[in-house]
């Protein structure tokens, strides 16, 4: 008898902290116990690649970037998409988006992106929607054919936003840029961390990280998880559970809009800038 592959779920994009964590596991747990499937929780922390994480196969609600998932579609392996989140902050307008941040340290005296020029910039991956391409494609527009290295120095990967918000604090770089949904959640659960950093400027908003199944996942399963997360807004049971997580409720995927992530990607490159420099 052929023995059933258990499923797996992770949060590590949004792991932002212990009580960040819990508030998450605390949600999609009393998911699943509503729709009586067992899943488990994988850390899948630092130093592993979260990228590896999505090679994974019963993979059944497990957040993932919006630019992996376009190019894991475009390299044949296709995630099933499952919903949006909208997070539960004014500044996102009840939608499914975010933005990345431009972050230099708090005693800093830039007043705009510009200023950075000629510092050093830290990275944190180069398959991140958030860490890399958004801000790749804000700093592409500020170049000129004859001006495409704006940085005395840009180093990487610190691997994710603790590491590289640590090197930026311990003066290791200047300036970065992180996932403001990330942050956002960190400027609730480590203020005191998040007072030593500011934001010098913002990218414009693009759809925001997904949760996803795994393509061998059935479609019923996928379908059933699909449907309850959808709904969650209107149970009131959820709603001190959605309220933990900062999530004002979870949204279907417009699978077009993250489409213009990789359209954002090759428009860098056609401007002579493919990388951070």
């Amino acid at each position: 008898m052929t023995m059933r592959t258990p499923l797996i779920t992770s949060t590590r994009l949004l792991d932002v902290s212990p009580a960040g964590r819990h508030a998450w596991h605390d949600l999609l747990g009393h998911v699943y116990a509503d729709l009586g499937v067992e899943v488990e929780f994988v850390a899948h922390g630092w130093p592993t690649p979260i990228a590896d994480l999505w090679e994974r196969d019963s993979l059944y609600g497990a957040f993932m970037c919006g630019w992996p998932f376009v190019r894991a579609r475009l390299s044949g392996r296709a995630m099933q998409p499952l919903v949006s989140v909208v997070p539960n902050w004014p500044e996102y307008e009840g939608k499914a988006r975010y933005r990345s941040e431009f972050v230099v340290r708090a005693d800093c005296d830039w007043q705009q992106l510009a200023d950075a020029f000629g510092s050093r910039y830290g990275w944190m991956v180069e398959d991140s929607q958030s860490g890399w391409n958004a801000p790749r494609a804000a700093l592409a527009g500020t170049t000129t054919p004859d001006h495409r290295t704006l940085f005395s120095a840009s180093t990487g990967p610190h691997g994710n936003p603790r590491r590289t918000l640590a090197a930026l604090i311990d003066n290791e770089i200047d300036i970065t840029a992180l996932d403001g949904w990330y942050l956002d959640l960190l400027r609730v659960h480590e203020p005191e961390l998040m007072s030593r950093v500011r934001t010098l400027a913002y990218t414009p908003w693009t759809p925001n990280p997904l949760l996803v199944a795994s393509p061998d996942v059935g479609q019923e399963q996928v379908f059933a998880l699909q449907s309850r997360l959808l709904s969650l807004h209107k149970n009131e049971r959820y709603a001190p559970l959605l309220a933990a997580a900062h999530v004002k409720r979870f949204v279907d995927v417009d699978i077009a809009a993250y489409d213009e992530l990789e359209a954002m990607a090759s428009k860098a490159v056609e401007l002579g800038y493919p990388a951070i420099r």
